[in-house]
């Protein structure tokens, strides 16, 4: 790929991601003016339980690579 393509990806790529934080910003904006306390703590756990599935995912999946690892033989790595 020529640098003119990767320069169109960059900005194609860059023009999408401002439009949807832009959207996003709009969103929010309305969003938070109808805010009340309930709708926030809501929010709030929906935000702290994806933070922790993910977490959990990543840790999981260092686990499985270590393991994997360990039951490889070291004269099977090597060329």
């Amino acid at each position: 790929m020529g640098k003119g393509a990767t320069a169109g990806i960059i900005l194609l790529v860059a023009g999408i991601i401002i439009w949807i934080a832009y959207g996003l910003y709009l969103g929010f904006e309305e969003i938070m003016q109808a805010l009340d306390i309930v709708t926030g703590l809501v929010a709030g756990l929906i935000l702290v339980g994806l933070i922790v599935l993910i977490v959990s995912i990543v840790i999981e999946q260092r686990r499985n690579t270590k393991e994997m690892k360990e039951k490889i033989k070291k004269e099977d790595l090597e060329p």
